[in-house]
């Protein structure tokens, strides 16, 4: 991967919900670990999965404070409406 960045960093992602405006942000990748040197190195963060949604908790509600961010437990539904009422789980 040549040294490149490979997923947004929590400051990318929150700029990318300002821009696109959704309802909810449900972060996706951030118990990715490869070890503590290529995390580093793949994700460009050191820090912990906690600490890197932390994050990006904050960076959205500055930047995008519509957005809603949903941090889910592996295998946790999510359902959103259609119709603009809300949020509901299976």
């Amino acid at each position: 991967m040549n040294n490149m960045q490979v997923v947004m960093n929590p400051q990318d992602a929150a700029e990318f919900c300002r821009i696109s405006q959704p309802r909810y942000a449900v972060p996706i990748h951030y118990t990715f670990t490869a070890g503590p040197i290529q995390d580093v190195e793949l994700l460009k963060y050191a820090g912990t999965p906690q600490a890197l949604l932390r994050e990006f908790e904050l960076a959205v509600a500055q930047r995008a404070p519509d957005t809603t961010v949903r941090v889910l437990a592996p295998g946790e539904p999510f359902q959103v409406t259609t119709d603009g009422v809300g949020e509901g789980k299976e």
